[in-house]
C-alpha cells in the first residue's frame, strides 16, 4: 500500500475515531481491531502491508500470542485519533494509554505498542525508524511505484516532476472507490480507475471493500470456508455410517436365531409340505414352532439360504470392531481438522490436498494421478518444486540426506529440492533454485527475499503437523531478489 493508497482507506476509517475499543483479534500476521459506538473493525496488517476498516470476522486463536494481548490492554479505550505522517506509509492509532504505531516502510511491516509511561513493544521485534507526524503533505511522496506507472500511462510518457504533482494532487481530490483488477503478479486492489490494468474484475463501492477482498484471499478465509463445507459434509457421511454400523451391529447379533431356523427346517424336513408358506413343526425343545417359508423354493434350499445368511451376519459382527474403530478415527481426525481450520483459516493453503481427498469417488470416474512437482534442470542438478502442502510433503521424504531444502524464510511457498548425487552444489546453483523459492512464495516480487535452506537430513516432520510445515534442525540464509520466476 502506497502513501496516497493508504491515505484514502484513512479517510474511509476515519468515521471509528471515538469508537471504544472492543476486542483485539490476531488471524496469522494481521491484527483486527473491533469498535463499539460506532460498531465497526480496522485491519492492521504488517504482512500485507495494508491498513483499512474491513467488514471481515475471520475465526481467531483461541489462544491469543502475548503481542494480541498487549493490544487488548487498550479495550473499552475510545479511538482518539488516526493519523498519518504527511504522505508516508506510517498510520498512528491514538489512545488514552498508549498509541499504536503501523510501520508498512520496512521490507516486513511491523506493529509498535507505544505506551504514554515510556514502554515499547514491537509485533517483529523491531525498532521504530524515525517519524514525523507533523510532517506536511508533499505529494509527490505519496506515490510509490505503481502509483507512478499509473501517471506515466495518463500522461503517455515519462512524467515529468510537475506532471507527478498534478497527478498526485487529483488523485487526493478523488473520493475513494474500489477496484479490483488481475495482473501477472496477482490480484491489485486500486481506489480509482486504471485503464492501464485493464478492466476491473470487479468494483465495490469503498476502497475498504475491495482490500477485504485481498485480504480474505490473502488469509485463506475463502480457502477455509469452503474446505470447512467439504470437512462438514464428510464428517456428516462418517457419522452416518457410524450410525448404520451400529444398526447393522444390532441385526448381526441374531445369526444364531437364522442358523436354528436352518437347524429345524432341516431336522424336520419330512414334516414340512413342499410349497407351503407356513408350517408348524415340533421344536428342539419338544414345543410347536411356527416357521414362515418361501413356497416357490423348497426347504432345504430355504435352510441353505438362512445358514448363508447367518455365516454372513457372523462375519459382518466379526469385522465390526475394527470398522467402527476405523470410523471412530476419521470422525476424530475430521473434527480436528475442522478446528484446525476454524481457528486458523490461514493454514488453509496447506491442507487443502487433504480436504481435497474428502470429496466421494465418481464409479464412473478414474482418479488422477498424483501430480509429478515441477522439476528443472540447472547445470546438471535437477530441481524440483512442491505444488502444494502434500506434494512438498512427499518431496521431503523422498529426498536423500545430502540433497539440499530451500524454502522462502518466513512466508508460506513452495518446498525446492536439489537433487545432489553427492554432489557439491555450484553457487549458481543454489543461488537459481533460491531464487525459484522465492518466485514459488508468498514473497513473490519482493526486492530482497531471504530463503532458508539445508540438507534434507536436517528437516523433520512433526507429528500431526499440516501438510507442507515442517521444522529445521539447522539452516543457512541466502538473500535473492524475489522477481526471478523459471
Amino acid at each position: 500500500m502506497e502513501g496516497i493508497e493508504l491515505r484514502k482507506a484513512l479517510e474511509e476509517a476515519r468515521a471509528l475515531e471515538g469508537a471504544r475499543l472492543a476486542k483485539v483479534h490476531q488471524v496469522g500476521d494481521v491484527f483486527f481491531l473491533r469498535t463499539y459506538r460506532p460498531r465497526g473493525a480496522l485491519v492492521l496488517d504488517p504482512g500485507g502491508k495494508a491498513f483499512h476498516r474491513t467488514s471481515l470476522r475471520p475465526p481467531a486463536l483461541p489462544s491469543p500470542p502475548p503481542f494480541c494481548m498487549l493490544l487488548r490492554s487498550l479495550a473499552g479505550q475510545p479511538l482518539l485519533a488516526l493519523d498519518q505522517a504527511g504522505l508516508d506509509r506510517v498510520v498512528r492509532l491514538r489512545f488514552p494509554e498508549a498509541d499504536l504505531v503501523l510501520d508498512l516502510r520496512p521490507r516486513q511491516g511491523d506493529v509498535f505498542f507505544l505506551a504514554r509511561d515510556g514502554r515499547m513493544a514491537s509485533f517483529r521485534g523491531g525498532e521504530l525508524r524515525p517519524v514525523d507526524f507533523a510532517a506536511a503533505d508533499d505529494p509527490v511522496t505519496g506515490l510509490g511505484p505503481l502509483l507512478r506507472r499509473a501517471a506515466a500511462a495518463h500522461v503517455g510518457h515519462p512524467p515529468a516532476p510537475e506532471e507527478l504533482a498534478a497527478f498526485a494532487a487529483d488523485l487526493l481530490a478523488q473520493a475513494p472507490a474500489g477496484y479490483l483488477y488481475r495482473t501477472a503478479s496477482g490480484r491489485v486492489a486500486s481506489f480509482f480507475p486504471r485503464p492501464d490494468l485493464g478492466e476491473p474484475d470487479a468494483t465495490f463501492p469503498s476502497f475498504s471493500e475491495a482490500l477485504d477482498h485481498l485480504l480474505e484471499q490473502r488469509l485463506g478465509v475463502g480457502l477455509a470456508r469452503d474446505q470447512l463445507d467439504q470437512v462438514e459434509r464428510a464428517l456428516r457421511r462418517r457419522e452416518r455410517a457410524l450410525a448404520a454400523l451400529a444398526a447393522a451391529e444390532a441385526e448381526a447379533q441374531n445369526w444364531q436365531q437364522f442358523q436354528a431356523q436352518a437347524d429345524l427346517i432341516l431336522t424336520r424336513i419330512a414334516d414340512i409340505p413342499r410349497g407351503a408358506a407356513v408350517a408348524v413343526v415340533e421344536g428342539f425343545d419338544g414345543r410347536p414352532v411356527e416357521l414362515e417359508l418361501n413356497p416357490a423354493l423348497p426347504p432345504a434350499a430355504q435352510a441353505h439360504a438362512l445358514y448363508a445368511k447367518a455365516k454372513k451376519l457372523r462375519r459382518r459382527l466379526a469385522r465390526t470392531p475394527a470398522r467402527r474403530e476405523e470410523l471412530a478415527a476419521e470422525i476424530r481426525r475430521l473434527r480436528d481438522l475442522r478446528d484446525l481450520l476454524t481457528q486458523e483459516p490461514h493454514l488453509a493453503p496447506y491442507v487443502a490436498g487433504e480436504t481435497a481427498a474428502l470429496a466421494p469417488a465418481s464409479p464412473r470416474e478414474k482418479p488422477a494421478p498424483a501430480a509429478r512437482p515441477r522439476e528443472l534442470v540447472v547445470e546438471g542438478f535437477p530441481i524440483q518444486i512442491g505444488r502444494s502442502g502434500e506434494e512438498n510433503d512427499r518431496l521431503v521424504q523422498g529426498a536423500r540426506p545430502h540433497d539440499l531444502w530451500l524454502h522462502a524464510r518466513g512466508v508460506p511457498g513452495a518446498h525446492v529440492i536439489i537433487r545432489t548425487e553427492g554432489r557439491p552444489v555450484p553457487r549458481e546453483v543454489l543461488e537459481r533454485a533460491a531464487e525459484l523459492a522465492a518466485w514459488h512464495s508468498r514473497a513473490r516480487g519482493e526486492r530482497k527475499v531471504p530463503i532458508s535452506y539445508t540438507e534434507a537430513r536436517y528437516v523433520r516432520k512433526r507429528k500431526g503437523a499440516p501438510p507442507g510445515m515442517v521444522t529445521l534442525q539447522r539452516e543457512e540464509v541466502l538473500v535473492v531478489p524475489g522477481d526471478r520466476g523459471p
